[in-house]
């Protein structure tokens, strides 16, 4: 595996996925972002119309609210931007939800670099496509394993690239 593909872990989100497991048995493939979010970690997830982004956390209130139109158009998109915003609040709120209440959102802006959407990005990939599982299963393909994970499949072929197990870069769009 290259260097590059190793920073694109986090064992914090293998730790959220083991606290899940001993709370509610283990996870399998197509990880339950949605029991995660609500059922381990307390909080709410609604889908709100016109949201003016992908998703965005409002710690105080330990609420998610999801862009209700991309919800529609792809599972695998609500999904990820779910486990984006789940990594917020388990990576800067959940030991304090009571701070001020800024609003953390997926900027889908390409080439965003923000250190803490970036770190949340890498934190839901791992969350809903655990490297063990997609590095065991990798030679299926981007679209079969996005079937499988219940992702979108350019999440799964970045996945794949950023982990080292592809070495065919997806579209900059994907």
């Amino acid at each position: 595996m290259s260097s590059r593909g190793r920073r694109e872990r986090d064992p914090r989100a293998d730790a959220l996925r083991a606290e899940y497991a001993e709370h509610f048995g283990e996870p399998g493939v197509g990880v339950p972002i949605d029991a995660i979010a609500v059922d381990l970690l307390g909080l709410r997830v609604r889908l709100v119309e016109d949201l003016g982004c992908s998703g965005a956390l409002h710690p105080a209130r330990r609420l998610i609210a999801l862009d209700a139109g991309e919800a529609r158009d792809s599972e695998g998109r609500r999904r990820f931007t779910l486990a984006h915003e789940v990594a917020h609040w388990v990576l800067h709120f959940r030991d304090d939800a009571l701070r001020a209440e800024p609003h953390y959102y997926r900027d889908v802006t390409p080439g965003s670099v923000d250190p803490k959407e970036r770190e949340a990005n890498v934190f839901a990939a791992d969350l809903l496509m655990p490297f063990d599982v997609v590095a065991a299963a990798s030679g299926e393909g981007a679209e079969t394993l996005a079937e499988r994970f219940i992702v979108s499949e350019p999440a799964m072929a970045w996945r794949l690239y950023n982990l080292g197990l592809s070495q065919e870069r997806p579209a900059p769009d994907a």
